[in-house]
């Protein structure tokens, strides 16, 4: 019975020292693969919020739209007053403000005052055409502290945004913070 006793504890002592080298050794192996796919990690490049918008088909429609608005400005001038123009700056269609897209002329709107700093409101009408100017002209009514104030035109097939105001007014700064 004695070497039965022996031979269990023996049997047991040994299934226990192979068991714990297993642990080690599993231990070991998963440790191994942590270090590794973090030192992975690292290397790989994380994605910038510009790889995200480009993957966004909302952003890549918006870039296809501005490209396109931007071929239209191919012909448009660089200069402050479109060449072609005659009348009264801005405040005739045959003279209309030159801009850069439509984003332009809210940026350009946004910059413009009364003569003694009054920040306008705005609301485009709708477009007209002139024969002296090529693409189509913007009709924006002015307002100023809530009435009618002046109509002003406004071509966005332009390669800048004219940095001259029509008569009776200035260009301010934008103004991003809200009052």
């Amino acid at each position: 019975m004695r070497q039965v006793a022996t031979n269990y504890f023996h049997c047991e002592t040994k299934t226990n020292y192979t068991m714990t080298t297993f642990l080690i050794m599993a231990g070991a192996v998963l440790t191994i693969i942590i270090i590794l796919k973090s030192i992975k990690s690292k290397t790989t490049k994380r994605k910038s919020i510009l790889d995200d918008l480009k993957e966004d088909p909302k952003y890549t429609d918006m870039q296809t739209l501005y490209k396109a608005m931007e071929a239209l400005n191919e012909g448009g001038t660089e200069e402050d007053m479109i060449p072609e123009g005659y009348g009264e700056f801005g405040l005739e269609v045959t003279n209309p403000i030159p801009v850069n897209t439509v984003m332009g002329s809210i940026t350009y709107l946004g910059k413009l005052r009364t003569l003694d700093g009054q920040k306008v409101e705005y609301n485009r009408i709708g477009s007209t055409e002139a024969d002296n100017i090529d693409n189509p002209i913007d009709v924006y009514e002015i307002l100023v502290l809530g009435k009618e104030h002046d109509t002003i035109y406004i071509s966005p097939y332009n390669k800048k945004n004219s940095e001259l105001a029509p008569k009776g007014y200035t260009l301010g700064h934008l103004n991003f913070r809200s009052n």
